[in-house]
């Protein structure tokens, strides 16, 4: 409980770590964010299963690059938003949730969908791996120029 007799949601990032070290996204569930851990589950998945059906050396190389980045990019991601979380003000712990892992759950989903219906296959699915590095970069410039726009607007106050 903080002065004002509110829950302090304190969260440790070194056991979020080590958690995403065992099994990815599994740091995000401690953390109280399921979507995201979700989000980060089937995007491991996914490339996994892009190596399996890789056609091709330059295929091969690139998804056995991107699962350990992948990997260890959620280990840092989930240390991170705990010290995130645990620094937060309980006002500002109300903010709204962000829908960019949702966006990323229902996108894989759409894609495998489609293989499942023999409309696309998985070489053709593999051209669509850049997509989730574009995805992830628009969403932090969106988120940075949020929280700057925030921050200026405070200091305006």
């Amino acid at each position: 409980m903080d002065e004002r007799g509110h829950r302090v949601n304190k969260k440790n990032p070194a056991v979020a770590a080590i958690l995403s070290v065992f099994f990815p996204g599994v740091g995000f569930f401690y953390l109280g964010n399921i979507v995201k851990g979700i989000a980060y589950i089937m995007m491991i998945m996914t490339v996994i299963v892009l190596e399996i059906h890789a056609e091709g050396l330059d295929q091969i190389i690139v998804f056995a690059l991107m699962i350990p980045g992948f990997y260890i990019w959620q280990i840092f991601d989930s240390y991170f938003e705990a010290k995130r979380v645990s620094s937060e003000t309980p006002d500002q712990m109300e903010k709204k949730p962000s829908v960019f892992s949702p966006i990323v759950i229902v996108f894989i989903g759409v894609l495998f969908q489609l293989v499942n219906l023999d409309i696309i296959y998985y070489y053709d699915f593999a051209k669509f791996w850049p997509m989730i590095l574009i995805v992830i970069g628009m969403k932090y410039i969106f988120s940075y120029l949020k929280n700057r726009e925030l921050s200026e607007g405070e200091k305006n106050e």
